[in-house]
């Protein structure tokens, strides 16, 4: 039952991850295509630069979105999706993002040039991150939180209350192993 707890988590996170390279992919298209509209670029050379920046920014983006998905993994175990406030959870990914891009260019930097990158070089990162950060945060829970609504029975869950109650049917089947299925069998007991 572990290992499939980890691999719950895992796919959990690696697809988080790629929901936020994509809202971070598609936001930094459209903010680096409309940035290079203002100086003046034509229209097809601001697009193709915009893609190119979209993608660095989703790349980016797909790794926030992972340390962001490990973090909730711990904070938020054990509470159903109708108890987290989405606009906190929010403001939870805004701090997260905006810290975690600049810390992490700053860390590259050092690792590579042996110095600091001075605070003016990375503090647009900072915002757009942070704006970025919060934005997928926030959307991706309150989309999770509608679908809830109207799937209010997750498929895990279905499958426990079947379980539990064809075991109080005395329809126990041998591979009923795991801590959980012998807590329901000694509970009906």
């Amino acid at each position: 039952m572990a290992d499939n707890t980890v691999s719950r988590r895992l796919r959990g996170a690696f697809r988080n991850s790629l929901v936020w390279g994509a809202a971070w992919g598609a936001l930094g298209t459209a903010v680096a295509t409309v940035m290079r509209l203002g100086d003046k670029i034509p229209l097809f050379n601001a697009v193709l630069d915009g893609i190119g920046m979209g993608v660095r920014i989703g790349i980016g983006g797909a790794v926030a979105g992972a340390v962001f998905s490990t973090i909730v993994s711990v904070v938020y175990r054990g509470k159903k999706l109708s108890e987290i406030s989405w606009v906190k959870f929010g403001l939870g990914g805004m701090v997260l993002a905006g810290m975690f891009v600049p810390g992490f260019l700053q860390t590259m930097h050092l690792l590579s040039d042996g110095s600091l990158m001075p605070f003016h070089l990375i503090s647009d990162d900072m915002v757009y991150s942070a704006l970025f950060g919060g934005i997928t945060a926030a959307g991706t829970m309150k989309l999770a939180q509608i679908d809830e609504k109207k799937n209010p029975l997750t498929v895990q869950e279905l499958l426990d209350r079947m379980e539990t109650d064809s075991l109080a049917a005395g329809d126990a089947t041998s591979y009923a192993t795991s801590q959980r299925e012998r807590a329901a069998v000694e509970s009906i007991e």
